[in-house]
């Protein structure tokens, strides 16, 4: 092998190395942006573990209001007929 050939080689594993550590940056820079995805993943599924949990007790607090509701309205309306039968049993109906 003469020196030509020798310097030709250098040269092509030069360019090679220098292929390789360009690709080695572009993996990098690869490897940080899965890193930020996966940190902004995490981010969003506890954004998303708090945003259930609150629904479930907006949801327990809805239930709540409509129970106290519905007693509510019961509660008028057997007040409602106990007066128009004590009303009747008085002969208020009588005109």
């Amino acid at each position: 092998m003469d020196m030509s050939q020798l310097h030709n080689t250098i040269t092509e594993i030069r360019v090679e190395l220098g292929k390789l550590s360009t690709r080695l940056e572009r993996l990098d820079e690869f490897t940080r942006r899965l890193d930020d995805l996966h940190r902004r993943l995490d981010d969003v599924e506890g954004a998303v573990t708090k945003a259930v949990e609150s629904t479930k007790s907006a949801h327990l607090r809805l239930n709540g209001i409509g129970k106290v509701g519905f007693w509510l309205l019961t509660a008028i309306g057997g007040a409602a007929i106990v007066f128009v039968v004590g009303f009747a049993m008085r002969g208020g109906f009588n005109i």
